[in-house]
Parts: structure tokens; C-alpha cells; sequence
């Protein structure tokens, strides 16, 4: 036989139903960058669980707000941004941190588990947006468009680093910079040790973004844990690429191997990280 507490809840509820862009806001705060985050569901204002809560999921409510990633999420008490009575609508997102919004991202209302463990509003997520404008630049190159990755960061410039960096990650610095692409990802020390501070990891980013802001992240600011991923370089370039599909006599001309036009001759690409 069943326990009390075994008893089985429903409810219903379909986040795609709700309004875009979904209200949201950040209460009791010192200022107007952080706060107990809340969302209006159908007229009525209420808290999401801080069960699952992490750096990806408040980076999208920062941006929702217009603010460019958050630097701190956790629960709300622990950050300094009180208790809330209103209902909590959400039990937990699922971000990746380049959404422009949380209706983007997979949204759970509070289950039998998360109200038995996490529905206190002891457990309302908070979160401290970055208030300032992340910039990028190139240093130790021989030309303007290559050298040392810096970003602009806690009001200071200072090198990165990153164990995933590859053309991806530097397509994007260069769109930061006025670039159509990277020609180039250059690994560590290329363009000799920067000076000062260090920026910390990047982010991991998909090459689509425009800005460094947009990729997947856990946090800004973590230190370096090797010289090995430090001191990250990238060659941007303005020049046009094409690309073909080259086929075997009498196949589809919708498949075959991917060529790209680039310095004046084509060539073929290399499968690392390739996927769909």
C-alpha cells in the first residue's frame, strides 16, 4: 500500500503558453542589475526554484533585461535578496546561455520532488548581471588583424584562456571586431605572454555569435588553470569564401565532399568537430 507522501500530484501547465517577450524582473536588489528573479505568468508575478539554477540559466534572465551575462546565480537568501510569498511558477530551467530568452529554454513547473525539496522560497533563484561592455582586441601581431586575444573585462584588459578554443571561438572575436571570420585560431603563446591580468576561461561558442557574450559559459573570471590554454591568438580576414558539394560522375548533387574557396584555391575541410 501507498504512504501519504507517496500520493500522486498533477498539474498542468504549458510554458508554451505563455506571452513573449515573458515579463521578468529582479526585486530587492541594491540595484537594478541583480535580484530575486521573478516571471509574470497570466497577470500574476512569482519566483523560479533554484533547483538547477546555474550560471547558463541567469545569463539568458540578464540578457531578457538587457544586460550583456551574469557573473553570480545561486539562491536568493544566500545572495542577500530575501524571501518572496508569491507562487513559484518555475521548478527549474534548462539553458545552454546563448538563448535570448527563458522561453527558449526547456522550462519545468514545480514537481511533486521540487515542492517536497525545493519549494520553499528559501530556494528562489538570484542573480547578479554585468552591468559593463565586454571589448576585444588583438595584441603582438605584425598586422592589425592578427595577435593575442584581449578582452576588456572587470575594467581592466587582460589575455585568455580556453581548453576548447578553436576557429569557432575565434570566428566570433573577430566579429567582435569588425571582421567577416577567422582565417586562423593560433594556440598558446603565438603572440607572446600577456601582461597583467588574466581575463579567465572563454566561453564555448558555436561560431554563429556575434558577440563572446552570446556563447555558453559557466562563469566569467575563473582563473587559468595551465599556461598550456593561456595566451590564445587569432588571424581575422574581410575575404570572401564560397563552397561546393563535389560528386562522384551520376550522384546527387546534394551530397559529396565539402570543398571551400579560399586564398584563390579550393580545398577540402578537416572533420574535427564536424557534426550536424
Amino acid at each position: 500500500s501507498c504512504q501519504y507522501n507517496q500520493d500522486i500530484v498533477v498539474k498542468c501547465f504549458d510554458p508554451y503558453t505563455l506571452k513573449s517577450p515573458i515579463p521578468i524582473r529582479l526585486v530587492d536588489g541594491s540595484n537594478s542589475a541583480e535580484g530575486r528573479v521573478e516571471v509574470n505568468v497570466k497577470g500574476e508575478w512569482g519566483t523560479i526554484s533554484y533547483f538547477s539554477w546555474d550560471i547558463r540559466d541567469a545569463s539568458v534572465v540578464c540578457r531578457m533585461l538587457g544586460y550583456q551575462f551574469a557573473i553570480r546565480a545561486g539562491m536568493a537568501s544566500y545572495l542577500g535578496f530575501g524571501y518572496d510569498s508569491r507562487p513559484m511558477w518555475f521548478g527549474y530551467l534548462n539553458c545552454l546561455g546563448s538563448e535570448r530568452s527563458i522561453a527558449d529554454c526547456s522550462i519545468y513547473t514545480p514537481s511533486l520532488y521540487t515542492q517536497y525539496y525545493y519549494h520553499s522560497h528559501y530556494y528562489d533563484a538570484g542573480v547578479v548581471c554585468y552591468t559593463e561592455t565586454i571589448k576585444a582586441r588583438l595584441i603582438g601581431g605584425s598586422q592589425p588583424n592578427e595577435g593575442r586575444v584581449e578582452l576588456y573585462y572587470n575594467n581592466a584588459w587582460g589575455s585568455v584562456c580556453s581548453n576548447s578554443w578553436d576557429i569557432r571561438e575565434a570566428n566570433v572575436i573577430c566579429k567582435m571586431l569588425g571582421y567577416s571570420f577567422a582565417k586562423r585560431a593560433w594556440g598558446a603563446g603565438q603572440f607572446g605572454e600577456g601582461s597583467g591580468t588574466t581575463s579567465g576561461y572563454l566561453p564555448e561558442c558555436s561560431g554563429t555569435e556575434s558577440s563572446i557574450t552570446e556563447c555558453s559559459h559557466s562563469g566569467w573570471g575563473t582563473s587559468c588553470s595551465s599556461s598550456r590554454y593561456q595566451d590564445l591568438g587569432a588571424e581575422c580576414t574581410n575575404q570572401s569564401t564560397s563552397v561546393r558539394l563535389v560528386t562522384a560522375d551520376g550522384a546527387s548533387s546534394n551530397e559529396g565532399r565539402l570543398e571551400v574557396y579560399y586564398n584563390n584555391t579550393w580545398g577540402t575541410m578537416c572533420e574535427r568537430r564536424w557534426d550536424i
